[in-house]
Formats: C-alpha cells, sequence, structure tokens
C-alpha cells in the first residue's frame, strides 16, 4: 500500500512517528537523537513534542537538520530568553500586600511565573515567522495544558482519523512560536500561555512523551525519547524553581511510563543523568548522549521499517 502525508509518497513501509519529551537543558539531547536517525536513514514521517521536545520538533518538522539546531545551540545565549517578570521591588511589594491583606498564603499573591516568556517567544518568531502548524514539511504535534478545564491541547496538522484522546482539544491553524511558548510554560516559572481564553502550561503536566498523539495521527510504529525522571536521587534541591521541577518530573513520571509502554514500540533513555542540567555549555555533551544512545537502538529500529 502506497501511504501519502502532506503530499508525499512514503512507499509501503510502516510510517514512522517520533515523540520527543520535555527535559530543559536535557532536551538538547533529542538533537542527537534526530542526528542519528538521519545519519541511519531511518525516516521520520510525524512528529511531536513536549516543553523542549516541542522546541526541537518543529525545528525538525520546519525542514531544519540536526546539524543546523547545533550551531544554533551553539549561537544562543541565555540572556536573549530572559525577562523577568519580579524583581526585588516586586517582591516587596507583593509581600507587604499579603501583610496588609491578612491572607495565610504569601504565594496567593505572588504573580503566575517569573519570566514572562516574550523574548523567547520573540527568538521563536525569527525561527519560524508566521507559520502555523499546517505549514511543517511533516506532520507536527505540540502539546499543553489548560488550567481552566485541565484539558491536553494538542497543535497539530490537520489529523486524519476520528479517534478522539479523552479530556483534549485540537488546534490545526496556530501559530508555530505560539504553541511552542505555550509548550514550554514551566509552571511557576513562565507566565501562562493566553491563547483562546486558555491559560496554557507545559504540556508536561499531563503528556511529558505524546506517543499517543503519533498513534492518533497515524503513524504505525513510533519510537519515544523519554528525558523524563527516571527515578534517581537528587540531592540538589535549593530553591523553590527546583522544588516545582522535581515535583512535576515525579508526577509526570507514572503517567509517561504508562502512555510510552501502550503506545512507543521503542523507547530511548540517553543517559544524562551525570550532566549538569543548568550548564549551557555542556550541551554538546547531551546532544553528544542522544546520539549514542539511538545508535545503540538502530538495529532495532531498522526492525520497525520491515
Amino acid at each position: 500500500m502506497i501511504v501519502t502525508i502532506n503530499n508525499l509518497s512514503r512507499g509501503s513501509r510502516p510510517t514512522i512517528g517520533v515523540a520527543l519529551s520535555g527535559g530543559g537543558l536535557k532536551g538538547t539531547s533529542h538533537i542527537g537523537v534526530l542526528k542519528a536517525l538521519v545519519d541511519h536513514n531511518i525516516p521520520i514521517d510525524y512528529i511531536s513534542g513536549t516543553s523542549a521536545g516541542a522546541i526541537v520538533a518543529t525545528m525538525y518538522a520546519c525542514g531544519y537538520s540536526p546539524q543546523q539546531m547545533q550551531v544554533i545551540i551553539r549561537d544562543i545565549h541565555i540572556s536573549d530568553f530572559i525577562d523577568l517578570k519580579v524583581t526585588t521591588s516586586d517582591l516587596f511589594k507583593h509581600g507587604l500586600k499579603w501583610m496588609l491583606s491578612g491572607r495565610f498564603r504569601f504565594w496567593s499573591v505572588l504573580p503566575t511565573g517569573l519570566l514572562k516568556g516574550d523574548k523567547i517567544e520573540a527568538v521563536l518568531g525569527k525561527f519560524w515567522h508566521e507559520r502555523t502548524v499546517r505549514d511543517t514539511k511533516i506532520p507536527l504535534a505540540i502539546t499543553a495544558v489548560d488550567l481552566n478545564s485541565a484539558d491536553t491541547v494538542f497543535f497539530t496538522s490537520p489529523l486524519p482519523r476520528t479517534r478522539t484522546i479523552l479530556n483534549a482539544r485540537y488546534y490545526h491553524n496556530a501559530l508555530l512560536y505560539e504553541a511552542v511558548r505555550a509548550s514550554i510554560s514551566i509552571p511557576g516559572v513562565f507566565f501562562p500561555k493566553k491563547y483562546r481564553g486558555m491559560t496554557l502550561v507545559d504540556g508536561a503536566v499531563k503528556n511529558n512523551l505524546p506517543t499517543d498523539i503519533l498513534n492518533h495521527m497515524g503513524a504505525e510504529k513510533i519510537i519515544a525519547v523519554d528525558l523524563g525522571y527516571t527515578g534517581q536521587a537528587n540531592n540538589e534541591i535549593n530553591s523553590v524553581g527546583e522544588i516545582l521541577m522535581q515535583c512535576i518530573e515525579i508526577m509526570g513520571r507514572e503517567v509517561t511510563l504508562m502512555k510510552s509502554e501502550q503506545y512507543a514500540d521503542i523507547i530511548i533513555r540517553p543517559q544524562v543523568s551525570d550532566l549538569d542540567h543548568k550548564d549551557f555549555k555542556q550541551a554538546n555533551d547531551f546532544i553528544k548522549r542522544g546520539y549514542h544512545a539511538t545508535v545503540e537502538k538502530i538495529n532495532e529500529i531498522k526492525m520497525l521499517l520491515l
């Protein structure tokens, strides 16, 4: 049977989907994974991503090669993304408001995030301009979560199937930079993304490894790249932000394991726990780990094409 995706013939082989998880700086490992797949002529017919994985997935879906992504990472300056929403004077004002209001919870008067997210949205816009999820070279899915309804929000290329995922909404005309900005909105760190009356946060809250949407889109074989929490001890939790991140990872672990086992044919888990997840200078090391982890499973991956 000849399979056609976005008007491109894919031959008689099974269609391949790749799901990229969230993971902060660890997400640069995805570049290495994609590089290994390309180097070994593994086709990618569909791609999905959450949070950091959404950035890499969108870049690839728009035609950026892993080598180009590696160059972009090398030239990035963290200051390009930082736009603090909370200053020291803001904290003083919020503290004063808390005391005068008589509320017991200091958190109740704090803003909804530390970073506005405008800068990173502007940077993403330079890569994709006014392209929407309909305009990618291969079908793409990006995940977010609506705080108001608790629904999973999928920004996807048009879907060929009628099956639905429980408590999910689908949007096919979203600008790519807006969709990705929503997906990376880590609770407490980034200000939530407002979109069509929704308050959107990081897709990792409900779906850190979006394999289910690939199945829904029509992928017959699915490769999942899991950079989520694996249960290892973390003795370096020294701030509110780190506590929030650890809680999100712990909560998402069981859901990720359940969904990955149900939908993924192969799961790649690059070993990066010994690397510094806060040091952007180690991005190349994360990329190498992703590459090697994929090469170790390349024979299994090739079997998917039979």
